[in-house]
């Protein structure tokens, strides 16, 4: 998904049995990824959203 700018892509992990993200910059490298999996795939993607509102400055 899309996000201010960003992709966002949340994705099951059978390693440790939950939700990640990846957040990719406008170029498709990525910017930041999560460090512990969550058990909801919403959990995820709001923590995906506040690493890109903090990348941005909290600005659209």
């Amino acid at each position: 998904m899309a996000y201010k700018g960003y992709g966002i892509h949340v994705y099951w992990s059978d390693k440790d049995w939950g939700f990640r993200f990846k957040v990719y910059d406008q170029n498709g490298k990525v910017a930041a990824e999560s460090e512990a999996a969550y058990f909801y795939e919403d959990n995820a993607l709001k923590e995906a959203k506040k690493i890109v509102d903090g990348l941005t400055g909290g600005t659209a």
